[in-house]
């Protein structure tokens, strides 16, 4: 049965909204009433052995000169007291966790919880509230297969609030209700607003190698394609460089010849580049990397957005998903925002369309 509303109060991601009030003393009205988080972003990681490495993020507007010292005021006294958070946050998730249980006859617990807050900038500065935890028993676990969602049957998601489910690189989706608004090679997302239904949201994966059939056929397909495989290999050898000893001559490959040929060395980059995945297969973190590798590294945010054609709502959203998992950089130059993969050398223009001076202002 779906959460009433009443449960939906203290479920996942509602709960936490009622960020606990600050006690320092200069935080004002901000920490005396629940946040109204601008963006909420929930993520579930979730293990082989059904346990989920949570996160939910809440980003808060940082448009005026009051708001931006309370969150101040905030950062400072969760970095001094974080337990009056995380004690807090862990006693709602486990009431949460508590009627997860009674819905699926799994014994659930909710641990180690973690609570920081950071500024960031995403078009705009926002300042970032992010809880981290364990969830036990978060997904149905039989055998390989993992069935990941019914923990949360029923949520509501509001028009700022995205979940996303991922599960590990070696497993595949066989099943995905309700349809996703994203889905990446191991991951699907949902944005709001949205009402899942009773057994829903509901996810379920298997290991690659053994999802489509027992082990025994897939080893006889393999074994046939890697068969085939060697005798197209064969035959191609055979072709390109005759049989050795043979009246045909076997010529050297085309890469070992030295060349003046501009033409033939730009042939030559054009199949090396045909081994890049199809952008449809990448996931939308991996489609931003790969631009960036693309780019020497860098690239403004807009251009980012412009290239994969897409909202500048997303387009942050993704970047602050890679810049928490440190795998992109973002500072500013003048009123641009610039992403950069790690270790780039930030002095250059190239990849940007800038002249290489920035305004000191690094987002970190």
């Amino acid at each position: 049965m779906g959460w009433t509303p009443e449960t939906l109060v203290v479920v996942f991601v509602a709960v936490a909204l009622l960020v606990p009030t600050a006690t320092g003393a200069g935080f004002g009205s901000l920490g005396q009433q629940s946040v109204d988080a601008d963006v909420v972003v929930m993520t579930a990681d979730v293990n082989p052995d059904g346990t989920a490495d949570s996160t939910v993020a809440y980003r808060l507007r940082l448009d005026d000169d009051n708001t931006t010292q309370a969150f101040e005021d905030l950062r400072t006294d969760i970095q001094a007291n974080p337990a009056a958070y995380t004690d807090r946050f862990e006693r709602r998730m486990q009431r949460t966790a508590g009627a997860a249980e009674n819905t699926t006859g799994r014994e659930m617990a909710v641990k180690n919880a973690t609570a920081s807050a950071r500024e960031e900038t995403f078009g705009q500065t926002y300042g970032v509230i992010t809880y981290r935890f364990q969830w036990t028993n978060f997904a149905n676990v039989s055998g390989d297969r993992v069935e990941i969602g019914d923990a949360l049957s029923g949520l509501f998601l509001d028009s700022e609030t995205s979940l996303t489910l991922r599960w590990p690189a070696d497993y595949q989706a066989d099943s995905v209700a309700p349809q996703a608004d994203e889905r990446g090679n191991a991951s699907v997302t949902w944005r709001g607003q949205q009402t899942f239904g009773e057994a829903e949201p509901r996810v379920v994966v298997n290991p690659r190698d053994s999802a489509g059939g027992d082990s025994g056929s897939n080893g006889l397909f393999i074994g046939g394609i890697l068969a085939l495989v060697g005798i197209a290999a064969g035959v191609y050898a055979l072709r390109r460089y005759g049989i050795p000893n043979g009246n045909a001559p076997a010529e050297p490959p085309a890469s070992m010849v030295d060349s003046d040929d501009p033409e033939a060395e730009s042939a030559a980059g054009t199949d090396a580049d045909a081994g890049t995945p199809p952008v449809e297969l990448l996931s939308n973190e991996e489609q931003v990397l790969q631009l960036l590798e693309s780019n020497g590294g860098r690239l403004k945010q807009q251009q980012v957005a412009g290239e994969l054609d897409w909202t500048d709502a997303k387009t942050s959203q993704v970047i602050g998903g890679l810049r928490e998992e440190e795998k992109v950089e973002t500072f500013r130059i003048g009123r641009e925002n610039v992403v950069t993969l790690p270790d780039t050398d930030v002095t250059g223009g190239e990849g940007d369309g800038s002249d290489g001076t920035d305004s000191g202002d690094e987002t970190r």
